[in-house]
């Protein structure tokens, strides 16, 4: 049995016009990092409030460690929650904010003393207990709220969007402290996102969510390379995606930007010529050099722009009335195409993704 059960779980506000959330069913194991992963306004963070109870569902069943908990107060949960906005009492010291909960739970002085002692340490924050939280940094704020939600001891760990308000290299640190903390006590998580490679990097499974509806749920290596709808596709890292027109679907072939392209003819099951289809393609598994393989795609075209992003510079390939991109990784060597110049790409029909 699951440690945490949603059963077509619904909700509407007051004199909305549709469902925040709508038939959302999902079953957390104990030990598990999950992530809600999706635009703004696509129900994500309501959906945490339910399990937190800061919400009551329309409809459905929330149950956790084998109780219907749908109805409870939050504090009759047993349930850690970390926001983005850090929420530190600003009265108090580091040592007083991490010792909260278990104050008003009414646990011993010693015992609340002894478990801050271990959630500074947890956090690397020894000599910090008698700051306050001005004194601070984002990222230490963000340590001290994380201390505090589990300085209870919780059954659950809720993180919403917690690190959106740090700069890049602060988030990646403290995103992998999160996890391996998460690791070490065994806390069953859900982290809210919609940064994309923070739901990758971090989860054991990743909920791609839209408009209230789930879209997609798998690991992260399933998301990203299988995706199941055009929306998971194209809000997971950066894609290709254009229309195209089936040619021969028991062949695997279908024209894209004026190009006969093969496919996984799998992929065309249930077509037949004529049809329209979205094919994408991931920028990485375009070349420009050929890869040896038996049989290549290509696609020819005109350079349009380059961008340099570090690890990778990207093309820009104007197909036809098409804009393709491709990745090269980056390189000492590397030598980058000049705009306006003609450029072919090669692809395999593996790399092609076909979504109806």
């Amino acid at each position: 049995m699951a440690f945490l059960s949603l059963t077509n779980v619904r909700k509407v506000f007051p004199n909305a016009q549709t469902a925040a959330v709508e038939d959302f069913t999902l079953d957390v194991e104990k030990g598990e990092f999950v992530s809600f992963l999706g635009p703004s306004g696509c129900g994500k963070t309501t959906t945490l409030r339910m399990i937190a109870g800061f919400e009551t569902p329309t409809a459905g069943a929330i149950v956790m460690d084998g109780k219907e908990i749908s109805n409870e107060r939050p504090n009759q949960r047993n349930i850690g929650m970390v926001f983005q906005s850090y929420a530190l009492f600003p009265n108090m010291t580091v040592a007083d904010n991490i010792g909260f909960g278990l104050k008003v739970k009414g646990a011993p002085k010693t015992d609340i003393k002894q478990r801050v002692t271990e959630m500074l340490a947890l956090i690397k924050l020894e000599q910090l207990g008698g700051r306050y939280p001005y004194q601070l940094s984002g990222g230490q704020q963000q340590r001290v709220a994380l201390a505090r939600a589990i300085a209870i001891r919780p059954k659950l760990l809720l993180l919403d969007e917690p690190l959106s308000a740090l700069d890049a290299k602060i988030r990646v640190s403290l995103r992998n402290e999160i996890r391996a903390i998460q690791r070490q006590l065994g806390i069953t998580t859900i982290y809210v996102t919609h940064d994309q490679e923070e739901a990758l990097s971090l989860s054991d499974r990743v909920v791609v969510m839209n408009h209230g509806v789930i879209e997609q749920v798998g690991q992260p290596f399933e998301i990203y390379n299988f995706p199941k709808t055009a929306f998971t596709a194209s809000f997971v890292g950066t894609l290709n995606m254009h229309d195209a027109t089936v040619l021969d679907a028991a062949a695997g072939e279908v024209r894209l930007a004026g190009a006969s392209i093969a496919v996984p003819s799998a992929a065309l099951g249930g077509h037949r010529a004529g049809d329209t289809v979205k094919v994408a393609l991931r920028p990485e598994l375009l070349y420009v050099h050929p890869t040896g393989a038996a049989v290549e795609n290509t696609l020819t075209g005109v350079v349009e722009n380059v961008a340099f992003l570090g690890a990778v510079a990207r093309i820009h390939l104007a197909v036809g009335d098409t804009t393709i991109l491709v990745d090269e990784f980056n390189n000492p060597q590397l030598s980058v195409p000049a705009i306006g110049s003609t450029l072919t790409t090669y692809f395999t029909p593996e790399s092609c993704m076909v979504l109806g």
